[in-house]
């Protein structure tokens, strides 16, 4: 498991969210 600190504008963030969804990621906060 990775740990991974990223700062995001909040208007990028549900296109992130879907793209790390997409490829496998989950459990995003």
């Amino acid at each position: 498991m990775k740990f991974i600190i990223a700062v995001i504008k909040p208007f990028k963030l549900d296109e992130v969210r879907e793209a790390l969804s997409g490829i496998g990621i989950a459990g995003m906060t």
